[in-house]
């Protein structure tokens, strides 16, 4: 077992690393070395359970971390249960994050739907009433008719009904409705290339 306890509290080195590896053993630097390598394959292994997408990052900044602990004089009795802390918390963190862009990423898909919805609905009405109001009052009157079913009736009914009191067949509507619905649809396209 290393000889990590609090006795190497205060190792006073320039280099977080270099700090690590001396108190993970500071009397046999290859020791060291090989107990840095196990504990940095079990904390990338941890990592990888846990679904992260680069653990041997998150591997590295773990030590960071305790690098900079040991460095600061924070007595540590046990390195690989300190790690394993810090990696705790890291999985924690990265899970929050995640959370965090998930939800703005969904709120924007919704802001950005809405709003380009109503903006586009907007557009189109705008564009559409001058070219409603350019039409005959009758045409006006006929297609607002057709579009609008009172409640109770079917649709069809409704049609047909409408048809019998302009004395024409269901068919010539339609063609007529049509017509009008095409000349309506010009008339926006022509406005929006000149907006």
């Amino acid at each position: 077992m290393p000889n990590n306890s609090s006795d190497n509290v205060g190792i006073h080195l320039n280099d977080p690393f270099t700090a690590l590896l001396v108190f993970l053993c500071p009397d046999d630097p290859d020791e060291a070395n090989r107990r840095y390598l196990r504990l940095h394959l079990r904390l990338a292994g941890y990592f990888r359970l846990r679904g992260m997408s680069d653990p041997v990052n998150d591997a590295d900044e773990t030590f960071e971390r305790a690098s900079k602990k040991i460095m600061d004089g924070v007595g540590i009795p046990d390195i690989d249960k300190f790690c394993m802390g810090i990696a705790r918390n890291i999985v924690l963190e990265r899970m929050r994050e995640k959370k965090r862009e998930q939800s703005a990423f969904v709120r924007f898909l919704e802001n950005a739907q809405d709003n380009s919805t109503e903006i586009l609905v907007d557009r189109i009405m705008n564009l559409m009433k001058p070219c409603f109001e350019q039409l005959p009052p009758e045409d006006r009157d006929l297609l607002q008719s057709y579009c609008k079913v009172p409640q109770g009736d079917s649709q069809a009914e409704h049609r047909r009904k409408l048809a019998e009191s302009l004395k024409s067949t269901i068919a010539a509507l339609r063609i007529k409705v049509t017509r009008l619905r095409r000349r309506l649809e010009e008339c926006v396209k022509a406005l929006s290339k000149k907006r």
